[in-house]
């Protein structure tokens, strides 16, 4: 480890954050340790993993500096239980020259940066002054913010505790500093819109807007001024300039809900957008620059669409940079109690309601429920329960009626007993709205357009 006098980076104020240095070596920890100090950043130093474990349950480290070899381990195994355990915790690690293929697998497995010894003690300061000045940022943009957007960050546990949406939570973490445009699959009410509220509010853009699309729901004959904005005289009735959702976004992020419903040309213009990162409104001449990254999402298998000729392979690709695949929430149990609680707790907040929370009777029925309309109907079905109780405790017959454990599935595969139970869950939510699409669809916790694709592959009539 080298030293130096080299001025460090000023006018920051990390006193409000800890850094957990994880160093056998006692001299090299301490004169970590001191310097980190003397730079006015709180560290807490300790020489193995099993210290390491210990201050990282305590909750308060929001930087970790490991060194690869430790006594009773390896920074590899403390980083694996890092990220399975406190996902979005940014890791460097420290590594001798040998070992540093170890450290390049790690940080693409989502660690944050490596330092090969020996080191300049300046350039060690600075990194960890840029990490903690970007956690800062991103402190302050939450902290600017309602009390529901604080909960949109990595750690938060707001997708779930399922190994699968950790590792969603600790990919949003990796993402952070990328810019990339990012494809969200997956079935209706899954949690797109969720999981890219997450990864705009933990990006570099988290304090530019948010500008939420659903192309599903756009006119045809508007889809092009809505998108890019037009300007006055531009067709019949631009009385006046329009400025577009990507002009709104500018320094930000855009969401584009439901992507596989745009049209052939306007998947051509939204090409362009992504390759020359510039838009002209509909009537103008000039070419406007951008700033913004893009989100898409889809219940639409996109594969499929082009094999079909219905979109784009070309925009598939622009779009597909990074691509996350959100499961459905029967494919991830152990999440339906947890949300549910959560929703619980949400909803007792918001409307000052005495209920402590769910009956084990109630649990047990959610559990044993297929929710085609997945997060979305779960949340539907918990607002509806606080509303409905009148006890202390959300019972079974606060619960909509749902007669899913009946499926004969001796003679059936998990797809054909799920497809089943969602057809009679639909035939119930139609019965119980008097055959009303926009109620069943609501009583489900679906789209009104999801209900009608749902209904012509079940053959179900109005």
């Amino acid at each position: 480890m080298q030293n130096t006098s080299e001025p460090m980076l000023d006018g920051d104020d990390f006193s409000d954050y800890c850094v957990l240095l994880v160093e056998d070596d006692e001299i090299m920890r301490l004169s970590l340790k001191d310097r980190l100090r003397l730079e006015g950043i709180p560290v807490h130093a300790v020489s193995d993993t099993a210290g390491a474990r210990k201050a990282l349950e305590k909750g308060d480290i929001d930087l970790v500096i490991t060194d690869i070899r430790l006594p009773d381990g390896t920074g590899i195994d403390l980083f694996a239980d890092i990220s399975h355990y406190f996902p979005g915790t940014p890791v460097i690690l420290m590594t001798a020259y040998g070992e540093i293929a170890d450290a390049v697998t790690l940080v693409k497995s989502g660690a944050l940066d490596y330092l090969t010894k020996p080191f300049d003690i300046g350039d060690f300061i600075k990194k960890v002054e840029r990490h903690l000045s970007r956690i800062a940022d991103t402190r302050l943009t939450l902290g600017n913010t309602d009390s529901e957007h604080n909960s949109f960050k990595p750690g938060s546990g707001r997708l779930g505790k399922s190994s699968a949406m950790r590792k969603i939570e600790r990919l949003v973490a990796r993402l952070s500093e990328s810019n990339s445009s990012v494809l969200l699959t997956g079935e209706s009410g899954v949690g797109k819109e969720v999981v890219a509220t997450l990864i705009h509010n933990n990006s570099l853009r988290a304090q530019g807007p948010m500008i939420r699309v659903n192309c599903a729901a756009l006119s045809p004959n508007l889809v092009e001024s809505e998108l890019f904005g037009h300007e006055k005289g531009a067709f019949t009735g631009a009385m006046q300039q329009r400025i577009g959702r990507f002009e709104q976004a500018q320094g930000g992020t855009i969401f584009l809900d439901e992507i596989a419903e745009v049209s052939p040309d306007i998947q051509v213009k939204l090409l362009r957008v992504l390759q020359e990162h510039e838009i002209e409104r509909v009537g103008g001449t000039e070419p406007i620059s951008l700033d913004v990254r893009v989100i898409a999402a889809t219940q639409v298998v996109l594969e499929q669409s082009i094999k079909q000729g219905d979109f784009r392979s070309d925009l598939y690709w622009r779009l597909n940079v990074i691509h996350v695949e959100i499961p459905p929430l029967r494919e991830r149990q152990e999440d339906i109690i947890y949300l549910a609680r959560l929703f619980v707790n949400e909803q007792v907040t918001k409307t000052g309601s005495a209920i402590k929370g769910l009956s084990k009777e109630a649990e047990f029925q959610l559990q044993s429920r297929p929710f085609p309309g997945n997060v979305r109907e779960l949340k539907n079905i918990i607002e509806r329960a606080v509303a409905l109780c009148d006890s202390d405790w959300i019972s079974t017959s606060d619960l909509p009626t749902l007669d899913s454990n009946n499926i004969d599935t001796s003679n059936t595969t998990l797809k054909q007993s799920i497809e089943e139970a969602e057809r009679k869950a639909i035939n119930m939510a139609l019965a119980e709205n008097a055959g009303k699409i926009n109620q069943a669809a609501d009583y489900l916790g679906i789209s009104r357009k999801n209900l009608w694709e749902k209904m012509k592959r079940h053959g179900i009539e109005k």
